[in-house]
């Protein structure tokens, strides 16, 4: 339709500048038309003609003929301003001209023609490079049907377009570009029967038109693009055909990123579950069995319990169940970090008090004197989240007991070091072999002998890097393991003005 509507809006320029041509011409070679002969008159009468084929076309051309014919009969052969041709030779002339002028209007139309394929071509080729260099690159599905509904609507000016997808059921709206679609006009858009085999054209009550092209790759329907709107000329039916060809291969592309994405999910998540599993039936394992133990002792009635045998089993049940309520903390905290909602809520706190802290969650009296804390000093305070960072220590320290033999001191360490406070927990055990120097921190990673998940290893990483701090490991030249992690430094300036503002508003 838009084709048509140039092809007459340059058939009337053509007839337009024809007509002036002749004008022209004939103003300008009648005072003369005694002095020039026949056949002078004749060729210069072709080039209205010519013209009027360059712009309007064959059609043009031929009424140029009929024009020139009666001007040049009319003006230009005696007798003048009748259509008697008088002399042999003039109607040779004339028949002469009628045939050139034909023949050479039919070549100049012929070259318009192709040139116009041409160029249509250019525009169709340029057209399609720009559609489909939409489509490259990584796009999510979302943002790919977007860009194939809005380009197919801008592009070829359709007053609506969908893009459908299979669903469960039916196909369902994928996007859509253009003038929203109601409810009412999508059950009528969206055929009962599924995807169509080829392009498909309906009328509707507002003479607009409906196609629906069949998305396909390799025989398989991957999408249904509809558009409402003007009918299109074959040239933009087979521009459309092609760039729903790109579409379809890019959504299946998208489709499969999709569906590998999700299968790699659920492998790490299936993957979480069991490693969940195993770590916590082994955690839960030790000191439930540690518990048992502990209170079948002290239920035996066949069993004389001293007291000092009587509180060694009580001091177990109560150690064993810090331990359950440390791991059941740990877990909670994991699934804090998976589900991306933890937040410190910073505050300035002396270091040592968060160290005091540390050792108050570890919750084991006899542990608690296994640790060597060298005074720091009074002044040096830091910003941090003290619930996460207590649980921090409290993790290294229990991980350090751990792997300490019994009655070897776990130390801790304080060092400032320019913008930041560096806390160090060292152990007296095996260290850490060199293989699992990477992955020390990772969610679930396992101790040389398989015995034990890292859990709260992992959690440490998590609430320190949530701080802005680094968590690193080494061993000790001494032997042991060295676990050390960072948080700013208050400057005294900072500590100065929060105290000034604590006495103004008391």
């Amino acid at each position: 339709m838009l084709n048509s509507r140039k092809s007459r809006r340059d058939q009337i320029k053509g007839i337009a500048l024809t007509t002036a041509s002749f004008l022209i011409v004939t103003l300008a070679m009648f005072p003369f038309r005694s002095h020039i002969s026949v056949a002078t008159a004749a060729l210069v009468l072709v080039i209205p003609v010519i013209l009027g084929v360059v712009v309007g076309g064959f059609g043009v051309g031929l009424v140029g003929i009929v024009a020139g014919f009666v001007i040049y009969d009319f003006v230009f052969i005696p007798p003048y301003y009748t259509l008697n041709v008088g002399q042999t030779q003039n109607w040779i002339a004339l028949g002469v001209y009628v045939a050139v002028v034909i023949i050479v209007s039919r070549v100049v139309a012929n070259m318009k023609d192709a040139r116009s394929v041409a160029v249509e071509g250019e525009i169709h080729a340029r057209q399609l490079f720009e559609l489909s260099k939409l489509l490259l690159g990584e796009h999510e599905l979302t943002e790919l049907l977007d860009t194939v509904t809005s380009s197919v609507q801008q592009t070829f000016q359709f007053e609506a377009v969908l893009l459908l997808l299979q669903g469960p059921e039916r196909l369902e709206v994928g996007a859509t570009a253009g003038r929203p679609v109601t409810a009412n006009e999508l059950h009528e858009l969206i055929p009962e029967s599924g995807f169509p085999a080829a392009l498909l054209r309906h009328s509707d009550r507002d003479s607009q038109s409906l196609f629906s092209i069949a998305l396909t790759v390799a025989g398989k329907p991957v999408g249904l693009l509809v558009m409402q709107g003007a009918l299109a000329q074959n040239p933009d039916i087979q521009l459309l055909s092609t760039f729903a060809n790109h579409a379809a291969l890019a959504i299946e592309q998208a489709q499969l990123k999709e569906q590998a994405l999700e299968a790699q999910l659920l492998t790490e998540t299936d993957k979480w579950r069991r490693a969940l599993l195993s770590s916590v039936s082994h955690d839960l394992r030790t000191p439930l069995a540690s518990i048992k133990a502990a209170a079948s002792g002290l239920n035996d009635p066949s069993v004389n319990l001293d007291q000092a045998q009587t509180r060694e089993l009580l001091d177990t049940i109560s150690t064993e169940t810090d331990r359950l309520s440390r791991l059941v903390v740990n877990l909670l905290d994991m699934t804090r970090i998976e589900a991306g909602v933890m937040t410190p809520n910073n505050e300035i706190i002396e270091i040592s008090d968060l160290i005091e802290e540390g050792l108050t969650a570890l919750g084991d009296d006899r542990a608690r004197a296994q640790v060597s804390v060298p005074e720091s000093p009074s002044d040096l305070f830091v910003s941090a989240d003290h619930v996460l960072i207590s649980q921090v220590i409290a993790n290294l320290l229990d991980n350090a007991l751990r792997h300490s033999p019994k009655g070897k001191p776990v130390a801790i360490e304080v060092a400032p070091r320019d913008s930041e406070v560096f806390v160090t927990v060292t152990d007296q055990g095996p260290g850490v072999p060199p293989q699992l120097m990477e992955h020390v921190f990772e969610m679930f990673s396992k101790d040389s002998d398989s015995s034990h998940a890292g859990i709260g290893l992992a959690i440490a990483k998590a609430f320190v890097s949530a701080h802005g701090g680094q968590i690193s490991v080494e061993n000790s030249p001494s032997g042991g393991a060295r676990f050390s992690f960072s948080l700013p430094l208050v400057p005294f300036d900072e500590r100065r003005y929060l105290d000034d503002e604590d006495t103004f508003g008391r």
